[in-house]
């Protein structure tokens, strides 16, 4: 199988002897960043079990001791958010845990991360390496005073776009959000700003910094020829071409200006703003809508290029304008190809695309419904938005700029035979057909026609122009375009057509597709839906929630998720559930049996409990479901705090007799172990002779006591009175004996 090119920015470099704390329970082959996470979870927990049996004075020191390790934890679990935020969202500790680590240890509190709601304006910038093979994504909330960076566990809200006001629900650490979910708000842009069809008006300014030559071979007049040149390849050109006219660049190139100062990679924001200054003498820049900075790469910056993803609002001297923004790398122009792929890749963010990705499953050219294959971010090599290419943007990714009018695909859910014409020309005739994968799905082939026609497909691959180019969209596809392998049983992904000749039958649904013929003039397709083929496949667990605290000792309960990914064709299965995470824990399940339909989900309750004297640590937990030979499990974690020392209230009273009208304070104890236990809510209730009752609640202070001084009143009868205090301290109660008093 192919290898997943992985993202790897923020890497936290961790110290042998900050690994050394302690033998935590750590999943095997955690990634680092993550097992170092859960070993100062489990570092925090010790020291949280040590403070509520502690003393005033050990308790100052715990404290001392527990600074570092929350500072630290703060830092590593930011760094998770962005490494894998689904996996920081399962290692975070839950609310309630939060606060009374918050009470602990009060001087550590802002360094704990929060649960919570956040909502702001984005600014979306999208930095993809010389290489193509790696890349970075930068969501930066406004929210209120603060700048948040945003990171998705799951598919972020479709269309999300710079500009866009979002709402999400996650876990913050220091800047960092790991979102569980989020929804577009709205945006701070008009509608009509940044349009895609028409001209572009495109500013280039060739900025340096103080003392930095930029490349010779980069100068004005070749900088112009990629973005505007009339013969040969620019970025003009492949936008006229790839829009069929619709789209255009027309513009200037201005500078080279020497900036203020040295700018890194990563202040893009001073960069631009320092770019708009030094040319606002030559610029009208409300005049422009699209704006590229062409610099010296700066000393340890990895990127070719990158791009704000969509628009946002910028100032000049001339007033405010709305414009994108991309940053390019200046030894990467000193070739006119290569500036017009890059120029038209970070060019093509600023329009609102997202990458030509491709999608492997090894020896399949598709896997089962639901499948996530091993994506490769620029693995499509026939599209400019893929790794370093010149091919037109594809055919979902027209129709998303507007370019490619709507009677040119077609939607298709029944069988017949269609032709496709090439992609490259402008024609009125279907030019895409987006293919349902059988009844009863969200999930769709989108069918086109590559052709060497024009100045830019001609440099492509040969074999795409034998047959049909296949891309694949279901519920995790998301702005991105996944191209799939149609020859999967070579190594490489320059041939991906469904050649002529070629049938590709899906195991997983009742659609096949044979590329009937292919001439210079259309593809002719022939798309059938037979008999639903029974296809067993392995299910998807999901384990909520995703890290529960629970004293040992206790139990705690988990909602378990099964998906039946079999083939719509197959019957109802039953999945026995069991668990093996952790070790020893006695588990229970609601239902050890679900019966599940293809293509269906069924949850049960699973229960865990700790057994007694468990160190409190993070520990993961897991759920399997198994059905003959076909057997998936979920993961979780479960926090185990130990239990807190037992809660004791005692009550007194000054003295045993009270003349009427005199007031009587009655003072209630609490203590957790022999330490006060401060904040506190006691509950006094005042049993009168004549059966009457008079309540108060009060909180306790440092010392662990609640008073309550009552008025007697004239009313009030002569006789003996009863009390009696409850404290609820946590999540335990303590009730005191009573004490009585009597009145003469």
């Amino acid at each position: 199988m192919r290898a997943r090119q992985v993202d790897r920015f923020k890497v936290l470099l961790l110290s042998t002897a900050a690994m050394m704390f302690l033998n935590p329970p750590v999943r095997a082959q955690e990634p680092s960043v993550a097992a170092h996470v859960r070993a100062l979870n489990n570092q925090v927990l010790r020291l949280h079990g040590e403070i509520q049996r502690a003393g005033p004075v050990q308790a100052a020191t715990l404290r001392a001791q527990a600074t570092p390790v929350i500072e630290e934890r703060a830092r590593a679990l930011s760094a998770l958010i962005a490494q894998d935020a689904a996996r920081a969202l399962s290692l975070a500790f839950p609310a309630n845990l939060l606060a009374d680590l918050a009470a602990k240890f009060p001087g550590s509190a802002a360094q704990l991360e929060s649960h919570g709601v956040w909502e702001g304006p984005i600014e979306y910038l999208i930095f993809d390496d010389a290489a193509m093979r790696t890349h970075r994504e930068l969501r930066r909330m406004t929210s209120g005073p603060e700048t948040l960076e945003i990171f998705f566990a799951g598919t972020e809200p479709a269309g999300l776009k710079s500009g866009h006001v979002l709402r999400v629900r996650g876990v913050r650490a220091g800047n960092t959000v790991a979102a569980a979910e989020g929804s577009i708000q709205g945006s701070t842009l008009a509608a009509t700003s940044c349009s895609t069809t028409g001209v572009q008006k495109t500013a280039v300014l060739l900025v340096t910094f103080p003392g930095v030559a930029p490349p010779s071979g980069v100068t004005p007049q070749s900088v112009y020829d990629i973005f505007f040149a009339t013969s040969g390849r620019s970025v003009d050109g492949y936008w006229r071409e790839a829009s069929y006219g619709q789209a255009s660049a027309a513009g200037s190139v201005f500078g080279w200006y020497t900036l203020d100062a040295s700018y890194t990679c990563d202040q893009f924001s001073q960069l631009r703003d320092a770019a708009i200054r030094a040319a606002d003498r030559d610029v009208y820049f409300p005049d422009y809508n699209r704006l590229f900075m062409v610099f010296p790469t700066p000393a340890g910056c990895p990127w070719a290029g990158y791009a704000l993803y969509g628009c946002g609002s910028l100032s000049s001297a001339d007033g405010a304008f709305t414009a994108s923004s991309a940053w390019l790398m200046a030894e990467n122009l000193n070739r006119r190809d290569d500036g017009v792929m890059l120029a038209t890749h970070e060019g093509g963010h600023n329009l609102g695309l997202r990458h030509a990705r491709s999608r492997d499953f090894a020896a399949e050219a598709l896997g089962p419904l639901g499948g996530a294959g091993t994506i490769s971010e620029y693995g499509d090599r026939f599209n400019t938005m893929g790794s370093w290419n010149l091919g037109h943007y594809s055919a979902p990714q027209k129709l998303q700029l507007g370019w490619m009018p709507a009677g040119n695909y077609q939607t298709l859910e029944n069988s017949g035979v269609f032709s496709v014409q090439p992609l490259e020309v402008n024609i009125a005739g279907t030019q895409a057909l987006k293919v349902r994968r059988g009844a009863g799905n969200n999930a769709w082939v989108w069918l086109e026609y590559r052709q060497p026609v024009g100045a830019y497909d001609t440099a492509l691959s040969s074999q795409v122009f034998t047959g049909a180019t296949i891309h694949y969209e279901d519920s995790t596809t998301g702005s991105y375009t996944d191209l799939l392998d149609y020859t999967p049983e070579t190594s490489s992904w320059t041939d991906p057509a469904l050649a002529a000749g070629k049938t590709w039958t899906d195991p997983y649904s009742n659609l096949s597709l044979y590329t009937e013929s292919a001439s210079a003039s259309a593809v002719s397709v022939r798309v059938n839906y037979g008999a639903v083929p029974c296809t067993e496949a392995s299910p998807t667990v999901t384990i909520s929630p995703l890290n529960p605290s629970v004293e040992a000792g206790k139990s705690v309960n988990y909602t378990v998720t099964v998906a039946n990914n079999d083939s719509g064709g197959c019957s109802a299965s039953a999945f026995s559930l069991s668990s093996t995470v952790p070790s020893g824990w006695p588990t229970a399940f609601s239902q050890t049996l679900l019966s599940i339909s293809p293509g269906q989900t069924a949850s049960t309750t699973m229960t865990k409990t700790v057994p007694a004297g468990t160190t409190a640590a993070t520990y993961e937990v897991n759920a399997i479901a198994s059905r003959g030979a076909y057997s998936a499990s979920g993961v979780a974690n479960c926090t185990v705090t130990a239990p807190p020392p037992p809660l004791s209230v005692s009550l007194s009273i000054p003295a045993s007799t009270y003349a009427p009208r005199s007031t009587v304070s009655m003072t209630a104890t609490v203590l957790t172990g022999s330490s006060p236990a401060s904040g506190a809510s006691v509950l006094f209730t005042m049993t009168k002779p004549s059966g009457a009752q008079t309540t108060k609640t009060a909180l306790t202070d440092a010392s662990g006591k609640a008073v309550w001084s009552y008025k007697l009143g004239p009313k009030d009868p002569k006789g003996t009175y009863s009390v009696i205090a409850m404290a609820t301290y946590g999540s335990q109660t303590a009730t005191s004996s009573p004490a009585s008093f009597t009145v003469q």
